[in-house]
Parts: structure tokens; sequence; C-alpha cells
């Protein structure tokens, strides 16, 4: 097409218009839409040269993308790819301002910032989404006085074109993410959920209690061996129930640590003493916490203290409550061995770290669980003090 000098017709610009928005056909990329624009400048409106800008992550710059003329000799490749700031030069300024500039003799303006080389005329649109300036369409010319407003038009209406197709593609791109990052999420959820399974029902956990029971049957301790036994079905039947479960009351969770350390005492005997405290929770009956970290803190830290402890363990166990978080408090007080390394058992290295599940659990929920952790030897008397505090949001409905 020649140049638009002369006046054009509302149909002949809604012809030069139906060619741009068909020339894009199923442009899937950003990068292909950037350049099919510069393209159709120079062929459909004749222009001398095209570049887009696009506005940098933290806005403050305006990077070239596509060019075509002498930019851009061949490919999809730009020479010496210009950036410039916002509010600096006519793109800059358009940037700025978010309004379409036509420069008649760039002689005469002082912003005039000089590309590849020296040109008289230049004109530049703004390129919106959603009342923002995304980026510039830009072209330059040799002629003083070359660009018109019919030129301004027409560039008005193919930067909107083009912006609803950007719109386009970037939705489609934040569409894939969200469905990627939900992937990822169902993903940790279910290693999660089966962690957590195995956690509850671990071999070891299982192996001891059946073990416990059958040695109080051998020596005919049948109140021992149907206690020990009821309260194991009680725990493997809450295990079970809470696997699909996000959140847990904090009243559930006192009565699986009872049973749980009750199983531990039948065990261990007088290697193990604890007292467990349900705090407020009169205050707040319908308290909730996350699943699972609870038990795998008790086990973790029960299996770790006890064998490697000479003598006596103590455990102290107890909830503070308020209306946004709760506090889970966890104090151990027990003699170290004196003499040979402190080596856990085989079966610990299996046991998933309590901190793990909290990580997990803060990466696919905004959950923001944190911890504390304190610990304290005494070489005059071989006493050994370890404090744990996890605090939960409190994810009882309001």
């Amino acid at each position: 097409m020649n140049n638009l000098q002369s006046h054009i017709s509302a149909s002949h610009i809604e012809d030069i218009l139906l060619h741009f928005s068909n020339s894009m056909g199923d442009l899937e990329t950003e990068e292909e839409i950037l350049w099919d624009m510069t393209r159709n400048c120079i062929s459909i409106l004749g222009f001398e040269d095209a570049v887009v800008y696009l506005v940098d992550e933290n806005k403050e710059y305006l990077e070239q993308k596509a060019a075509f003329g002498p930019k851009n000799p061949e490919g999809n490749e730009i020479i010496n790819a210009l950036k410039v700031k916002i509010g600096e030069g006519v793109t800059g300024e358009v940037a700025s301002t978010g309004l379409p500039l036509i420069i008649k003799d760039t002689r005469t303006y002082k912003k005039y910032i000089k590309d590849d080389e020296f040109r008289l005329s230049e004109i530049a649109v703004p390129i919106m989404l959603e009342g923002k300036v995304i980026g510039v369409i830009d072209s330059e010319h040799s002629q003083a006085n070359y660009f018109t407003d019919q030129h301004l038009k027409i560039l008005l209406a193919v930067a909107s074109i083009y912006a609803g197709q950007i719109a386009r593609i970037r939705a489609l791109k934040s569409i894939k993410e969200s469905e990627f990052e939900r992937w990822k999420i169902q993903q940790k959820a279910s290693r999660l959920k089966m962690e957590a399974l195995s956690a509850q029902l671990s071999p070891h956990f299982v192996f001891n209690s059946l073990n416990a029971i059958q040695h109080y049957i051998l020596l005919e301790d049948k109140r021992k061996s149907l206690r020990f036994l009821s309260i194991f079905g009680k725990l493997l039947r809450y295990f079970m129930s809470q696997l699909s479960e996000e959140s847990v009351s904090v009243k559930d969770e006192l009565q699986m640590l009872d049973w749980y350390l009750q199983l531990q005492k039948l065990r261990y005997g007088e290697k193990l003493n604890y007292s467990l405290s349900e705090g407020n929770l009169k205050e707040f009956p319908h308290a909730r916490i996350s699943s699972i970290i609870v038990q795998s803190l008790i086990e973790n830290l029960l299996e770790e203290q006890i064998s490697q402890s000479d003598g006596h363990s103590e455990i102290e166990l107890g909830f503070h409550i308020s209306t946004s978080e709760i506090k889970f408090n966890v104090l151990i007080n027990n003699k170290k061995k004196l003499s040979g390394p402190n080596e856990n058992p085989s079966y610990f290295n299996s046991l998933t770290p309590w901190e793990e599940y909290i990580r997990i659990l803060n990466e696919i929920r905004p959950f923001e669980i944190k911890s504390k952790v304190f610990e304290e030897v005494n070489p005059g008397n071989g006493s050994y003090l370890k404090s744990v505090q996890i605090i939960f949001p409190n994810l009882a409905n309001p």
C-alpha cells in the first residue's frame, strides 16, 4: 500500500484492519503475535520500519521485542535491541502517558532518541491491556511530516486488535500454569497421604504393638492383653478415619495421644512416664489443627529419646489455644547413656521426620505452620532436655 496521505474511507480502513486480523490466524505465542504485527505494518501500511516494545517486569523500561525493516535483516532477530526508560524518547513518553504521539519533524523534538539511524518523522501508539500500557508500536520514516491522523487511527485500532490476542495468549498461559501448579499440589497431597498412612501404620509400630500383645498373652495377663488390644484397635480406627481429613479437632488429637502413650507405657513400663494436658480446650471446644503432624512428632521424639535414654524418660505434652493459633508444646527430660555411642535404632531412619510433614503441608496449603526446638544437656548429671513447640493456625470454622 502507498503512503496514506490522502483521505481513506471508513470502509477502506475496515479492509485494512481485516487484513491485520486475518493475518494472525492461529498464532499460539506472544512472540509470534508481535512479529506478525511488525511485518503487517510494513506490508499493509507501507511503512519503512516498525518496532514493537514491551514494558519490562519492573515497569521501568521498554524493550524491543519485534522489528521489521533495517533492524531486522532476516528471521526473528533484532540487531542491537534498544532499551528505553519509561518517560524518555517518543516511545517512553507514550508508555508513560498512555497517549499516542506523532512527531512531524524529529529535529524539533528534544526527546528524540536515535536508534539505528536518524529519521525525520515518528509515530508511536500504546498497546493497552486492562487499562494499562503493556507496550508500544513505533515507526519512523525518512521523510518529515510523513505520518497522518489516518495512520494514527489505523495503528490505534491495530494495537487494540493485537492487545486482544496478547490477552488471549496470556490468559491461556496463566491457565496452563495454574493447572500445572494444581497438578503439583495434588501430587504432593497424594504423597503426603501415603506417607501419613505409612507413618501411622508403620511396620515398626504395628510389629511392636502386636509383640507386646503376644507378650502379655504368653504371660497369661488377660487384663493387660485385652487393654492393649482394645487401645491398639481404637488407634487403628482413628488413623484410618482421619487419613482423608485435612484437619482434626484438638479434642480428638488429645484422645489419640492418650491412647498412643498408653501403648508406649505398656511397652516401656517404668522407662517412660508422661503427662498430658488439655490446656484451655474448654474455652475453645471446636479448635482444629492440621492432621498427621502431632502423631508424627511424638513417634519421632519417643523413638529417638527412649532409645538413647539411660533410665527414666519423662514427657509432658499440652495445648494452648487462642482464636487464631494453637500451640502444641512437648517437653522431654531424660538421662543420656553415659557410655557408648547414642545411636538411633535402625527403624528410626525409616520414619518420615515431622519437620518434613510441616514443610509439605505449608507448600500445598496456606497454613504457615511454625516450629521451635530447644535442646540442653547437663554434663554433670547427664540429664538431657528437649523442648518442641509447633504453632498451628486454628482451623476451626468461625
